[in-house]
């Protein structure tokens, strides 16, 4: 178990700790324009920023408890243990360094990058912060990544899978030995589904890659509410390394995207269509709370 004394800083005593359980993160951009890199895991994508070099900054207003991530870079055909420092100073005190062994990742990749770069397992500290603003800045003395977050303040919404009314087919997608179905949909073949509201829906959706397609592709997605627009979203997708379908053995999951669809009060029809001849899976869930109104199949 890793433990930190008491920093005290210009006034302010930080403690650092570990983590609580079962906290919710919500993740805090940098202060300026540090270099940033998508990472992708367990299906879902997350940003992180360049803390070699002069660091990353951020903003926060106390009391709160700071997350600070960090993963050090390995090259192609760097293997075994990397060490890594990591700087942490408050309000531009004296910082504090932290020392990881680090060990490259064998679930997280990189969304794009060169063949064989790899990121390194995800390190942490916890940082609280007593009342007031404070500027917290981290460095680390090899290149690496890393991410500031605070506890979120929203409540977890328990959501429902939902099965819509017409799709194209429905295919079994396997990630970390878990199964789920996912509703493939295309232009002239959308996914279509009516809830009644006023409730706000997550979608899922990924690109569907061809098998022997490796480079990363720019798809749009259209999201219908009674056959008027509703929503447009942009992504760009390469090719999972963590799902896979494993019935189909012509297609490769791409990266798994999210946005919420609000939907008034009263009965809706919903259409989900990625543009031109793409195909692309879909996931629907619901808010287990307004499965009654009859949103659930």
């Amino acid at each position: 178990m890793r433990t930190f004394p008491v920093l005290l800083v210009a006034a302010s005593l930080a403690a650092w700790a570990l983590p609580p359980d079962r906290t919710v993160w919500s993740s805090v951009k940098p202060t300026g324009s540090p270099a940033s890199v998508k990472l992708v895991s367990a299906g879902k994508t997350f940003t992180y920023y360049a803390f070699d070099g002069e660091g990353a900054s951020v903003r926060v207003k106390g009391p709160v408890r700071l997350r600070i991530s960090v993963r050090a870079h390995f090259s192609a055909g760097e293997t075994g243990k990397r060490a890594l420092a990591l700087d942490v100073s408050v309000d531009g005190a004296e910082p504090k360094t932290t020392r990881f062994e680090c060990r490259r990742s064998k679930e997280t990749t990189y969304a794009e990058g060169a063949a064989g770069e790899a990121p390194g397992g995800r390190e942490e500290m916890i940082l609280d912060l007593t009342e007031g603003e404070h500027t917290v800045r981290a460095k680390t003395d090899v290149k690496a990544w890393g991410s500031f977050a605070v506890p979120s303040r929203k409540k977890k919404i328990l959501r429902t899978d939902m099965a819509p009314d017409s799709f194209e087919r429905a295919v079994e997608e396997v990630s970390q030995e878990r199964e789920r179905t996912w509703y493939f949909g295309t232009q002239e073949k959308p996914v279509v589904l009516e809830v009644t509201g006023p409730t706000t829906l997550r979608v899922y959706a990924a690109l569907n890659f061809d098998a022997s397609m490796r480079t990363a592709t720019d798809w749009k997605l259209e999201a219908l509410l009674d056959g008027s627009v509703a929503a447009e979203k942009t992504w760009k997708s390469s090719r999972s390394h963590t799902r896979s379908y494993p019935d189909e053995k012509t297609l490769v999951p791409g990266q798994m995207e999210s946005f919420d669809l609000p939907v008034p009060a009263g009965r809706h029809r919903i259409e989900l269509k990625p543009s031109g001849s793409l195909s692309a899976a879909f996931r629907l869930l619901i808010p287990t709370s307004d499965v009654k109104k009859g949103g659930k199949k």
